[in-house]
């Protein structure tokens, strides 16, 4: 099991740093009140013990507990959200709603006590029409707040100083590794956020730069039909789909998860007919359609009734809704090459499953390449996302790649590149930039394209999106 240190790396703080940050927040939010004299303020911090505030794991944690609480506060009007999560005395956000306070303040404790991030999080609610009066938790129905080490009054446990500070940081670290490692949680998110999620990852995987053989801002890759635009065109066309999706998912009763997937297939296809309308019968996201559309349809069933779940129940419903896919490529061994898809072909020719083999063992990359991946990377999301990109090119059996290089061998010189990628520093340095870009130009000179990876980190977006990592 992977050992985390929530702080590592993170920069030490002096006790003259926080104490002139605690003034600079008390200015803001004064400044907020009088700004907006009529709405309340939400002040949003984390309770970390010890001189280390802010690291990459920090902001990780920050950004899926704010995302949460923004969620929860976006049912009234939002006049004004101000995020700073790289300050050094710790990540800090401040939202200004159209709400009384005591609604808000509800709202604010019920995500501290319910979201399993939650006890970390300080969240003040604050209002200029309200100073002096606000009720107390216990006076809006809800218990002190509990110690995050042992479950009993926080109040009590801080000023007896039952534990160490070893204690306090394990506790984190522990609640870290709950959240994001073990068994990465996927909070239940409403329909259109899903659909959000799934099309934020469809561009950032199309704006991530550069990239080997694949569309980007910069470069067709290996490709002389599709461009930055042909994909964003096609993203949007896939929003109705994602809906569909969803939809299926969270409706879902019949029993058999194969039914499932039989339901969306129909959409499938109309979301296959609408990208090639959008992109005047380009394909570019053919394989995305049907990995993200199973993966948005399981994901949609294991939050039935507005429950949370995680990503192993996810992916076993996966699994369960292509329990027949393998039969499928048995089935179409009497036809010819141009009536099957590229993983058909593969599998006759090779007896490489190809991506009906992915979900039928539920997208097993994902929990064991892509997100660790992701989640142990830091630097710009652009720089994350392309070490991601390398380290899942480097685990799977691309379908693409060893269709335009017609032969499976390709795989092995993938796994060199990616090592020596990995050996120069990856992303965050100049070396390995300067290595993808003329990795970029031997993929378009030998007509090379790792479209494989490249829906892989599509799905990777979208579950990074729902449990906060991007």
């Amino acid at each position: 099991m992977e050992t985390v240190d929530v702080f590592k790396n993170g920069p030490e703080v002096s006790l003259e740093q926080v104490l002139d940050n605690r003034e600079w927040r008390s200015a803001k939010q004064t400044k907020l009140e009088n700004d907006f004299p009529r709405a309340t303020i939400v002040a949003v911090k984390l309770n970390l013990p010890g001189n280390v505030k802010n690291s990459a794991k920090i902001q990780q944690f920050f950004n899926a507990g704010w995302r949460i609480l923004l969620a929860s506060l976006n049912g009234w009007p939002i006049q004004s959200i101000e995020l700073d999560i790289s300050r050094p005395t710790g990540p800090e956000g401040f939202v200004v709603v159209s709400k009384d306070i005591n609604s808000v303040k509800q709202v604010a404790i019920r995500f501290e006590e319910s979201f399993p991030l939650g006890r970390f999080f300080d969240s003040d609610v604050m209002a200029k029409e309200a100073e002096g009066y606000q009720l107390s938790r216990q006076e809006l129905g809800f218990e002190a707040r509990r110690c995050f080490v042992c479950d009993e009054n926080a109040k009590a446990c801080a000023k007896a100083g039952r534990h160490s500070f070893d204690e306090l940081r394990q506790a984190v670290n522990h609640t870290y590794e709950q959240y994001f490692v073990q068994d990465p949680f996927l909070p239940y998110w409403d329909e259109r956020s899903v659909v959000e999620a799934a099309t934020f990852a469809c561009l950032a995987e199309v704006v991530t730069n550069p990239k080997p053989g694949l569309v980007d801002p910069v470069s067709m890759g290996a490709h002389d039909d599709m461009d930055v635009d042909t994909f964003i065109d096609s993203s949007l066309a896939l929003q109705p789909y994602f809906k569909e999706c969803i939809t299926a998912g969270r409706t879902f009763k019949k029993g058999q998860l194969t039914e499932l997937l039989a339901l969306i297939r129909p959409a499938g296809l109309a979301a296959e007919q609408a990208m090639k309308v959008a992109t005047n019968g380009v394909n570019t996201h053919k394989g995305a359609i049907f990995t993200l559309g199973i993966l948005i349809a399981a994901y949609g069933y294991c939050t039935q009734d507005q429950k949370s779940t995680t990503l192993s129940f996810v992916q076993k419903a996966v699994s369960a809704m292509g329990a027949h896919l393998l039969l499928e490529n048995e089935k179409v061994a009497d036809r010819s090459s141009q009536e099957l898809t590229a993983g058909q072909v593969q599998y006759q020719k090779y007896r490489l499953a190809g991506v009906r083999g992915e979900v039928y063992e539920g997208l097993v990359p994902l929990s064991d390449v892509a997100l660790p991946a992701l989640r142990k990377s830091e630097g710009t999301t652009n720089e994350r996302l392309l070490d991601t990109l390398m380290a899942i090119a480097a685990a799977i059996t691309d379908s693409t790649l060893v269709k335009r290089a017609g032969d499976p061998a390709i795989n092995r010189e993938m796994i060199a590149w990616v090592a020596e990628f990995q050996k120069l520093g990856g992303a965050q340095t100049s070396a390995g930039m300067t290595f993808l870009s003329r990795l970029d130009q031997t993929f378009i000179s030998r007509h090379l394209s790792i479209g494989g990876a490249a829906d892989y980190l599509i799905l990777t977006a979208f579950i990074a999106r729902l449990m906060g990592l991007i």
